[in-house]
């Protein structure tokens, strides 16, 4: 008999590799000697950082308000959006738990529903960063990512509800101990 869902294994903690920093300090320095060869560059460079810092305190105000009008859905919320008797609940849980761990507001889950666009409209997920919460939630449901251009819904993710069908439709690994989830994850 297969462990339920709620006994899955928590998401691993993502770390930043040891070369970010070496690369981060290299592009400050370029930043940096930009300016002291250009000095009148600084309010060109000042008026970007404003209107993008201005950009993100419009995006966190608005996926505030969508979670504030979703308060009280939970993953049972979520769950009951699909055939309990047809979906595999470790896929559901894991592609709920992704999901709602990558938009987190205000450091709280944001509540996740089957018919959010991912990319477009709702979420606003980078279509690169989906495919990378796409393999984090077939690692964490025990499905494998190999074949997955023979998969019917590969390239035809639009909702939250494709992302389940499309891991679904992955071969399952043969044993969940099998699993990257439950030894060295694959990203950290």
């Amino acid at each position: 008999m297969r462990t339920p869902s709620r006994r899955m294994l928590a998401a691993p903690k993502r770390k930043v590799k040891v070369w970010a920093y070496p690369i981060l300090t290299l592009i400050l320095a370029g930043i940096g000697y930009y300016i002291w060869k250009h000095p009148y560059s600084v309010f060109v460079i000042s008026a970007f950082v404003v209107l993008m810092w201005g950009a993100g305190l419009l995006e966190r105000r608005n996926m505030r308000k969508l979670a504030l009008s979703r308060s009280g859905e939970s993953i049972y919320t979520f769950v009951d959006s699909f055939d309990c008797h047809r979906t595999d609940t470790w896929v559901l849980r894991a592609v709920y738990e992704e999901l709602s761990r990558y938009l987190t507001v205000d450091g709280h889950p944001f509540p996740v529903r089957a018919d959010d666009q991912c990319c477009e409209k709702d979420l606003k997920i980078d279509p690169e960063d989906l495919a990378e919460l796409a393999t984090d939630a077939a690692i964490r449901a025990g499905r494998s990512m190999d074949g997955a251009e023979q998969n019917p819904f590969y390239g035809k993710v639009h909702r939250v509800r494709d992302l389940v069908s499309f891991l679904e439709h992955q071969p399952k690994l043969a044993k969940v101990e099998d699993s990257p989830a439950n030894g060295s994850h694959p990203c950290c």
